[in-house]
């Protein structure tokens, strides 16, 4: 299957998703996400396939978050529309059954590092690097359960620190904090040593980790619609939108 911004093929044994539009740095439309939702339910539904692979084209960027275009005019009931998207999306990215393995080449951002918080093993390039900068750019926020996801990977403290200052982590950092398995200047050579490795092994050994892990992380959903719904209507959000996509700087007023 091929999109314009996603292409999707099978190699062997492993379904591979690229996202593809290496001009904005990969910055995901809903038709994007959708697309990925797709790719999830396709390698759970073929008994053939036994990972999926996710990668950004051009060299430049995994994925750098959503296409901020999108978000002109959002409400708070928008936002939260918008979040619980992302939360249904993710999660069904989590749930596949089979391994998931992250290349990451650039820039991995915002809702990217979303996306690369769901795979099971994530490999990288020496530049790649890692952050949700938020707080200096859009005036936006995460879902509890997007929180949750960085915080299982990243650890509490580091992610407070990425999100509170907008720092963004180099490969280095997510390699020593155990966010990557590897960082490699052959990152094409690593990829496939990974894929190889991954899908010569036991499939059910591989279902049941992936399953049991998902049962001790497992609790109830947070309520964080009044929370979403504030930053998402706030006249900062709105301002801060035009301001990134005009270029311009941006004022935080705090309402």
């Amino acid at each position: 299957m091929t999109t314009v911004d996603v292409i999707t093929e099978v190699r062997d044994s492993a379904l591979h998703v690229t996202f593809n539009r290496p001009d904005a740095r990969n910055a995901m439309t809903w038709e994007m996400y959708q697309a990925l939702a797709e790719a999830a339910a396709k390698i759970d539904a073929d008994p053939h396939l036994r990972a999926l692979v996710l990668r950004g084209a051009g060299g430049r960027a995994f994925v750098a978050g959503t296409d901020i275009a999108q978000f002109r005019g959002f409400s708070g009931t928008d936002g939260v529309a918008y979040e619980n998207r992302i939360d249904e999306v993710l999660s069904l990215l989590a749930a596949v059954s089979k391994p998931v393995i992250a290349v990451i080449d650039g820039h991995c951002v915002g809702g990217g590092l979303g996306i690369a918080a769901c795979a099971d093993v994530r490999v990288a390039a020496p530049k790649a690097s890692f952050s949700v900068p938020i707080a200096k750019t859009l005036g936006n926020t995460l879902s509890a359960s997007t929180l949750r996801r960085l915080v299982r990977v990243f650890g509490e403290p580091r992610v407070t620190s990425m999100l509170l200052t907008a720092r963004r982590v180099n490969a280095q950092e997510a390699l020593s904090c155990g966010f990557l398995t590897s960082v490699d200047d052959d990152l094409d050579t690593v990829a496939e040593q990974t894929v190889a490795s991954i899908t010569g092994g036991a499939p059910l050994t591989q279902w049941s980790i992936k399953e049991n892990l998902r049962r001790l992380n497992s609790s109830r959903t947070l309520d964080d619609s009044d929370v979403i719904s504030k930053v998402y209507g706030s006249a900062d959000f709105a301002a801060a939108v035009e301001a990134f996509l005009s270029k311009s700087p941006v004022e935080w007023q705090g309402r």
